[in-house]
């Protein structure tokens, strides 16, 4: 049906006089009766790849779903029955992947990206599949990628990832250069201040957060997984903690997260004053440091001397928003404001969380470049935290489960240098994991 629809009467014809000749010279060459039976078995393989096969499933059904979609398009010049015929944009290709396919599409004459790409939920529950993401690789051709199932739908642990413990440093080999030289070694906990590995992206590859040039702001509700991404961060970046080229600053405001490894960080506070001058000191060395550099350096480049600092805010709303004391919020609005809009150049970060992003709650939120969205309560929250149409691009935050086993964890990321939302989930890093940092870390390691 799909081929007459396409090719009409004529192309069927074609096709099936094809199937006359192969079988017609399989008859001369092997015999009636073993031709008869070749011919069978192929045309069975033939239709059991047409019946259940994803590839031939969609193409099959396709033309149908476009007009469903409102995809078609008229097309006066050919004619059947004295009646206008219709086209619709088609799959070039169809290839498998980890964990789904590929389907090539070529659009019709005016037709854009998003006239495809703004019926993905429809496609999904067409193909049943679990998501349908897309994007446009050249000039009138759509590619879209089904995800079968979830690849994030478990959660694991910094072990499950190849992270080992800070107490033994093991190296594995790395990837061999040449076989007619051994493989070197790399040492997984050597230190690193640019960026740390937090967990995976829907596609298997590694989640790697970029850190030293860059500020991050964190936003979920509660039972979101927050506390995954700053202890993971705080977990990644304490081999440069330990070689003295990071400091990390905590500032936990509600006293039950970063309380639990206090002894990780180089500065800790909890007090609403406290947090305000930590905050204050910040900037003052930030600008001590910009004094020093100006005119010397372009590029902060860390060392025991000038280390690269991170402040970590637990609860950013609670010193922006939610502090009774006027002058504290001013403060506190005020240093956030000057740390995150000339802190990068000069080896500062700030890494904050919370749980509201409107605008009245975080004013600050353009001040972030890089942005992580994980289980939000409305959909218009999800363009607050990762900039105007992410949604529409696929960072669907509001539906991510809010089953912690299902959906802690996962999120959505708008990095500076990718316009895409990317779909992540992080390594949960439990109590258990907490503990073992803080007792591995050597004597003096923290304050």
């Amino acid at each position: 049906m799909a081929t007459f629809q396409r090719l009409g009467w004529r192309g069927a014809a074609i096709v099936a006089a094809v199937l006359f000749l192969v079988y017609s010279f399989a008859e001369l060459a092997l015999g009636s009766t073993v031709a008869t039976w070749a011919f069978v078995f192929v045309a069975l393989l033939a239709a059991r790849w047409w019946l259940f096969s994803f590839s031939a499933r969609i193409r099959r059904g396709w033309p149908k779903l476009t007009k469903a979609l409102g995809l078609w398009q008229q097309d006066p010049i050919k004619r059947l029955n004295e009646e206008f015929s219709y086209a619709w944009p088609s799959i070039s290709q169809v290839k498998q992947v980890p964990g789904g396919y590929l389907v090539r599409v070529r659009l019709l004459p005016g037709q854009t990206p998003a006239n495809v790409g703004d019926h993905t939920d429809g496609i999904a529950h067409a193909w049943k599949v679990f998501r349908v993401d897309a994007t446009s690789p050249a000039r009138g051709v759509v590619l879209l990628r089904a995800w079968l199932t979830d690849p994030l739908d478990k959660p694991f642990g910094p072990a499950e990832m190849g992270m080992p413990g800070l107490a033994n440093r093991p190296t594995v080999p790395a990837p061999r250069q040449s076989k007619a030289l051994p493989a070197p070694t790399r040492d997984l906990w050597a230190p690193n201040y640019a960026s740390v590995e937090l967990g995976r992206c829907d596609d298997g590859s590694p989640w790697v957060l970029r850190l030293h040039g860059t500020h991050v702001l964190v936003a979920g509700v509660t039972g979101a997984g927050k506390g995954s991404v700053l202890w993971g961060v705080t977990r990644g970046l304490l081999p440069a903690a330990r070689a003295g080229l990071v400091e990390l600053w905590a500032l936990d405001p509600k006293r039950m997260e970063l309380s639990f490894g206090r002894a990780l960080f180089q500065r800790y506070s909890s007090d609403p004053t406290e947090m305000v001058e930590l905050l204050e000191d910040a900037v003052a060395e930030m600008s001590a440091r910009a004094d020093r550099f100006a005119g010397v350096v372009r590029k902060h480049e860390p060392s025991p001397d000038c280390p690269f600092v991170v402040v970590i805010v637990d609860e950013l709303a609670f010193l922006t928003a939610y502090q009774p004391d006027r002058d504290l919020r001013k403060r506190a609005d005020a240093a956030i404001a000057t740390l995150t809009s000339q802190g990068r150049s000069v080896g500062f970060c700030v890494l904050g969380a919370l749980q509201d992003p409107r605008k009245e709650v975080m004013n600050l939120r353009n001040l972030f470049p890089d942005r992580i969205a994980l289980r939000l309560d409305e959909p218009t929250q999800v363009d607050m935290v990762l900039g105007q149409g992410a949604r529409d691009r696929g960072a669907e935050a509001d539906l991510i489960s809010p089953v912690p086993e299902v959906g802690a964890g996962v999120g959505y990321v708008k990095r500076e240098t990718h316009p895409e939302p990317v779909r992540v989930r992080a390594a949960y890093v439990s109590d258990a994991d907490i503990a073992a940092m803080v007792r591995d870390l050597p004597a003096g390691g923290g304050s």
